[in-house]
């Protein structure tokens, strides 16, 4: 008798769910013209409050990516518009089973502060650009599409092959400047029987759409190549004032933003409140814009009693305290990519199911 009613405990249990599944959305929209069998997609939130879905092929040919805007997403009729762009041939790696492509939420999407501009970033070989010692082969390439976020249309598309421009760390100041930062040049020298490498490294910013450049200051290193942030030379330290046009304080202060290393530190500066999470299969998904919440996707979350509960754990926390305020358990074999997004001063966890709908669900 013990046996049977512990079995339907726990048969009760698995069919009634994790908490907070429950959950209900605050609003629903499904594209216009969902992802197929062979593409994937990713969710963005854009400065000027619009979401973007960006839809990536599986295999090859990879050189077409779709966009998609859709603003006035938490209303009853979202606008959509869609537009192409040719990143060139490429062999970009898609965790695409989880919706999981984390470099394209700032290395490939360069986004303006002030809405004017959308560059899209393809690059090849950037590593290669910037090892020391430089290698002679491959070079870096990089493309870029240039897209006009007013009527959300394409301006231009360049195909770069000078270093700093290529291989460099690429994207918008706080102030809405287009910067480049990176190296531009090696010089070696023998003294006193010892190679010394030097690296020549600019801070430039170059005008949209035209890419026409403008140096705001340059600064050399000496075999620490990766320490390029660290202002310890005083050229490097008479960076600063130059910096600060561009909405920037320091030399650390450009690589936090336009960096991807140097962003995971900027993040990590503003979760220092937040405990750290657990089981397995968690990871930061993305910061609020106004810099209020951080969100968590637990995937793989757990096993609850002798039942294998597989969903994905979107967690909220405030960052001011560190306080967990939502916990939303979703299916876990749909894909999903989610967001923290804002409008008319409230804000959302909107997720994109299956490359194909938008769900919403409002922040208390």
């Amino acid at each position: 008798m013990l046996e049977r009613r512990t079995l339907f405990l726990l048969v009760a249990f698995f069919l009634t769910g994790c908490p907070g599944q429950a959950d209900a959305s605050s609003f629903t929209y499904r594209l216009r013209k969902p992802q197929n069998n062979q593409e994937f997609s990713t969710l963005h939130s854009m400065p000027d409050g619009a979401l973007l879905v960006v839809t990536k092929q599986i295999e090859q040919p990879k050189q077409i990516w779709t966009l998609r805007r859709i603003a006035a997403w938490d209303t009853s009729q979202p606008l959509e518009d869609e537009l192409d762009v040719d990143v060139g041939p490429n062999d970009e790696s898609l965790g695409w089973s989880l919706q999981e492509d984390r470099w394209d939420r700032n290395d490939q999407l360069l986004m303006d502060p002030g809405g004017n501009y959308l560059v899209v970033r393809l690059s090849q070989n950037a590593d290669i650009g910037n090892a020391s010692p430089p290698r002679e082969s491959p070079k870096p390439l990089s493309v870029l599409n240039i897209i006009d976020l007013h009527g959300f249309k394409l301006l231009s598309r360049v195909v770069l092959t000078d270093p700093l421009l290529a291989a460099g760390d690429m994207g918008f100041s706080p102030s809405g400047a287009f910067v480049v930062t990176g190296l531009q040049e090696y010089k070696s020298a023998t003294i006193d029987g010892k190679v010394t490498i030097t690296g020549q490294y600019a801070v430039e910013t170059l005008t949209l759409p035209g890419l026409k450049p403008e140096t705001v200051c340059n600064y050399t290193i000496i075999n620490n190549l990766w320490m390029a942030e660290t202002a310890s030379t005083p050229e490097e330290k008479a960076c600063g004032p130059k910096l600060a046009p561009l909405g920037f304080s320091s030399l650390d202060d450009v690589h936090k933003t336009l960096n991807f290393l140097g962003r995971l530190t900027y993040i990590a500066d503003y979760s220092r409140r937040v405990p750290p999470q657990s089981p397995w299969g968690c990871s930061f998904e993305d910061l609020s814009g106004n810099l209020k919440y951080e969100l968590f996707d637990c995937d793989q979350s757990r096993v609850q009693l002798t039942f294998l509960s597989w969903y994905r754990g979107l967690r909220v926390f405030k960052l001011e305290n560190g306080t967990q305020i939502m916990d939303l358990k979703l299916p876990h074999r749909p894909q999903f990519s989610g967001v923290l997004a804002t409008s008319r001063e409230v804000t959302y966890v909107v997720l994109l199911r299956d490359g194909a709908e938008l769900e919403g669900y409002r922040v208390p």
